[in-house]
């Protein structure tokens, strides 16, 4: 159980920012910081509460529940409040489904996977790529941003 959280987890922050990277190569600019921080959050569940909860399970699952809460209050959910309103642009529900039910499935999951003893170097190996990827991202986008 604790590899699927692992999985659902790297497909969350994964989508939500490949959404932001597509709606930023067909958007002028930003209107507000709530995309900015639902990406950070994604990042930040990409590369690191993914694989967090290995060492630390109830920490892990806090931490990781209430950054799905924040990464998707701050962005997705003003692409669901979209799609019901009557304004010009009107998201798919590609767009709005998969955060919530893989956000959803990934809190599950944490907070019902029991705590599995995995070898030392497994948890290691699983936790090295997406944090080195997640540095990666997140420092390339910050210096962009300053």
């Amino acid at each position: 159980m604790k590899i699927l959280t692992y999985i659902s987890s790297l497909f969350l922050g994964g989508f939500v920012y490949l959404l932001f990277a597509a709606y930023m190569t067909g958007s002028a600019g930003l209107n507000s910081a709530n995309p900015l921080i639902s990406v950070a959050f994604a990042i930040l569940i990409f590369g690191f509460l993914s694989w967090f909860h290995f060492f630390k399970p109830k920490t892990g699952a806090l931490l990781l529940t209430i950054a799905f809460v924040v990464m998707y209050i701050t962005w997705p959910v003003h692409l669901l409040i979209e799609y019901f309103l009557e304004n010009g642009y009107k998201p798919e529900l590609i767009e709005i489904i998969p955060p919530i039910l893989l956000g959803i499935s990934t809190v599950f999951l944490a907070w019902k996977s029991k705590n599995s003893d995995l070898n030392k170097w497994l948890k290691l190996a699983l936790a090295v790529p997406p944090a080195i990827l997640g540095l990666y991202v997140a420092s390339y986008m910050a210096y962009h941003m300053i």
